[in-house]
């Protein structure tokens, strides 16, 4: 089984960018140096990083660790279509990257995928990616922990699927005031609910200015 934490940023009214189709990196700029060092640290202690086709669209991230000495983690998006742009950085600057398509994501978008340098393309799943199938993947590849960094679908996806083991929410101390920014969850086909689970508060403290808040499951008794 894979350890996977969840970190995100939230706005105090729970968006994840401050507007839609914004860059969730326009939140980095609320806070300093202490905090970013910090989140780079815990980039580097997992062994993989995951973020969804979304992100990768809006944001063009790296997913590397620069603020921290440490190692770099495997890049893994699940992308059932395999429809992200191949200019994205990601794809061309040599790092180790897995992405995962479905079954009916065309062929020569997977041939596309597969010649860029340092990029594996597995195929997980029929119409969408099965995230069972690619955490089975990933676990034959030796991966034990990993940071999923968003955005909404994807985590509402990991929830639902019962694989989050902790969360860690920053705080950003700014009202978006965008009604259609996407919130913390959303779910893929917009009728798919989560159940009620409940979570332990295990620390929170602030770094820059910025509430960092850890939690994991509570156990309920039977």
């Amino acid at each position: 089984m894979i350890d996977i934490t969840t970190l995100s940023e939230l706005t105090i009214d729970g968006k994840l960018s401050l507007g839609p189709g914004a860059s969730s990196k326009d939140l980095f700029e609320f806070y300093g140096d202490d905090l970013r060092t910090w989140f780079h640290q815990q980039r580097a202690s997992h062994s993989a990083i995951m973020v969804g086709a979304g992100t990768v669209r809006s944001d063009d991230p790296e997913l590397t660790v620069r603020h921290f000495n440490g190692p770099n983690p495997l890049r893994v998006v699940p992308t059932s279509l395999g429809d992200i742009p191949l200019a994205s950085r990601l794809l061309n600057d040599g790092g180790a990257t897995l992405v995962a398509v479905s079954k009916a994501a065309p062929a020569q978008v997977v041939a596309a995928l597969a010649a860029k340098p340092n990029v594996q393309v597995v195929h997980c799943g029929d119409a969408r990616v099965d995230l069972n199938e690619l955490m089975d993947v990933l676990y034959a590849l030796g991966i034990r922990s990993m940071i999923a960094e968003g955005g909404s679908r994807l985590l509402h996806s990991l929830f639902e699927a019962d694989m989050v083991s902790r969360i860690i929410i920053k705080h950003i101390p700014v009202i978006s005031g965008a009604v259609e920014a996407p919130t913390y969850l959303r779910p893929v086909n917009g009728t798919s609910r989560l159940s009620l689970s409940r979570w332990r508060l295990d620390d929170m403290f602030v770094k820059s200015g910025v509430g960092v808040s850890i939690y994991t499951p509570l156990a309920v008794a039977a």
